[in-house]
């Protein structure tokens, strides 16, 4: 195996459209690490959100990259060992442009700091996308709705959750707002069983924050050069770390814009894509 670090992403890659990790998958990642590869879950979820997914693997997944690089955890214990937050100021800016949207505002925290992973603020209720999520991952959620700049500390992200297109267009409104102040970007979120309508992500973080950012510093403290890293992805967040890597492998049911910078193709994440691309790796095919 030429590769000592491999960078997964989760939903739409290593899990299955039921949220979890096949035992194909497994058996292949066991046999990366086997092989002397360090193998991270690289995510938008937070660590809690993804926890439940990766409980089976905790014998060979040491660290993860979680919230689209901004944090580095520890999968066992949650422990952070490294996060990039929004400047006090820059957040409060920012729910303050949001204010008045028909949607909460959800900001993402380090729990390990102030003991929640969402805040939630804003004019509005929760969609129910988001409270079932909060659920199902057992996130700790405060809600707050007046926040001066001294009470957004340890901030991560700042986002929303809509149905339909128009964040969109409230992506290049935070986009001529703040310049390069911030990086924003929108994609879509995992659905309910059964939804009514399909909901998207709208995430604004510090500028340079993404998930190539999150790898980058964890290769450099584990001594890994570039030329030793491969990726795969699917979807508007994995863009970065597909295009930076030595090898980007793209799922057979990744967006298109992740799919042209990707160097190669593997299958869909419902016909067990992850451990395709790893047998590959391990064969020296790619």
């Amino acid at each position: 195996m030429k590769y000592e670090l491999i960078a997964i992403d989760m939903d739409g890659t290593l899990l299955g459209k039921d949220g979890v990790v096949s035992k194909t998958n497994r058996e292949a990642i066991r046999r990366a690490v086997d092989a002397g590869t360090m193998v991270v879950p690289c995510t938008g979820r937070g660590w809690r959100e993804a926890k439940y997914s990766l409980d089976e693997m905790e014998d060979v997944l040491e660290l993860g990259i979680f919230v689209t690089g901004a944090m580095i955890n520890e999968i066992s214990t949650g422990a952070s060992i490294e996060i990039a937050e929004l400047e006090p100021h820059l957040a409060h800016d920012v729910i303050d442009f949001l204010k008045d949207e028909p949607e909460a505002i959800l900001c993402f925290r380090d729990a390990n700091v102030v003991g929640h992973d969402y805040l939630v603020t804003g004019s509005c209720d929760l969609v129910g996308n988001s409270a079932w999520w909060f659920e199902v991952t057992q996130s700790r959620v405060h809600t707050q709705a007046n926040l001066s700049v001294e009470e957004l500390r340890a901030v991560l992200r700042v986002g929303m959750v809509a149905c339909g297109p128009r964040l969109g267009v409230m992506e290049n409104k935070i986009r001529e707002q703040f310049g390069d102040r911030v990086l924003v970007q929108h994609f879509m979120g995992v659905q309910m069983p059964d939804p009514v309508d399909t909901v998207y992500i709208l995430e604004v973080f510090a500028n340079g924050v993404d998930k190539w950012r999150g790898i980058k510093w964890l290769a450099e403290k584990r001594g890994i050069s570039q030329e030793k890293i491969a990726c795969i992805g699917d979807e508007i967040n994995d863009i970065s770390m597909l295009s930076n890597a030595q090898l980007g492998v793209a799922m057979g049911n990744a967006v298109e814009q992740a799919a042209v910078v990707a160097d190669q193709r593997t299958l869909r994440n419902d016909q067990d894509g992850v451990a395709f691309a790893i047998d590959k790796m391990l064969n020296g095919e790619w």
